[in-house]
């Protein structure tokens, strides 16, 4: 797979799209249950990076709506009374910023 080369210009307008459409609390427990690996191999120019989703390892480059899925089954127990859209967006937001965000 390639690496995806987006302008700041890009980068900005991805991450805007989720203005005002997430949830704070929902996100803080993403980045402290769901870790984000990185880890660079020699003879590749960009690093790997990976999701840990119920102690497995999945590409951050895979399908989006693939992670989201299996991150939503993992959590909609602990947010019962969050909107499935907002919760959905929140996700997205933090595979975006991810993916995104230079590590």
């Amino acid at each position: 797979m390639r690496k995806l080369i987006i302008t700041e210009e890009e980068k900005d307008e991805i991450l805007n799209k989720y203005v005002d459409t997430t949830d704070n609390k929902l996100l803080t427990h993403l980045k402290r249950h769901f870790p984000i690996n990185v880890f660079s191999v020699e003879g590749f120019s960009k690093p790997f990076r990976r999701i840990q989703i119920n102690g497995k390892e999945k590409s951050l480059d895979d399908n989006k709506k693939y992670l989201v899925n299996r991150i939503v089954d993992s959590v909609e127990d602990e947010f019962p009374n969050l909107d499935k859209n907002i919760m959905r967006r929140t996700i997205k937001y933090y595979i975006d910023i991810s993916r995104t965000l230079d590590s």
